[in-house]
């Protein structure tokens, strides 16, 4: 349900844009085949700038099952959303590495099972990192990108669980079209 109330979002968000030459891309990625997944990069490129700003959403969940029993213990959804800025090393070439930063809004949210309880932690990172852009067809192109935000903590805990990390990674390969 959640994946059909985001196009309306996108496609507001497509019509929102300034209206100047260049290239507009929307691309998807392999979360959205998850149960609760969502996966989207739209961005937008004026013409002959190497410059490509953005706006990132994914979310994905996980849930811990006891090894005993089977049942599961624990559900964790993470999301991760906010704008991007890329620098395409070589703009006009069908296929170029880029360099880029982000600054990501992550949330999750853990849920123990077993005494229905649930943690949230949220935090606002800065991620850097790059990645490969490439062609794909007249309007198409995938995107390999890792970001990392090395020092960001986001810890939950609950009275049956406790998830610590102490750096966020943004790791996806997309497919999309531009226009």
């Amino acid at each position: 349900m959640r994946k059909v109330q985001m196009i309306p979002l996108l496609m507001t968000a497509l019509a929102a844009l300034p209206v100047q030459a260049g290239e507009i891309s929307l691309g998807i990625g392999p979360l959205l085949l998850s149960e609760s997944g969502a996966d989207f990069h739209i961005t937008f490129r004026a013409d002959a700038s190497p410059w490509e700003f953005g706006y990132r959403y994914a979310r994905y969940s996980e849930s811990t099952d006891d090894p005993f029993f089977g049942g599961t213990l624990t559900e964790s959804t993470t999301t991760m959303q906010g704008p991007t800025l890329f620098y395409l090393l070589k703009p006009e070439a069908n296929g170029t590495w880029f360099v880029g930063a982000a600054v990501l809004k992550a949330e999750r949210v853990e849920r123990a099972l077993l005494v229905n309880e649930e943690a949230h932690a949220s935090k606002n990172a800065f991620f850097f990192g790059g990645g490969y852009l490439g062609q794909w067809g007249q309007n198409g192109f995938f995107r390999l990108a890792m970001l990392a935000s090395p020092g960001t903590k986001l810890n939950t805990k609950t009275s049956a669980s406790s998830t610590e990390e102490s750096g966020l990674a943004d790791i996806y390969a997309q497919i999309g079209l531009r226009f």
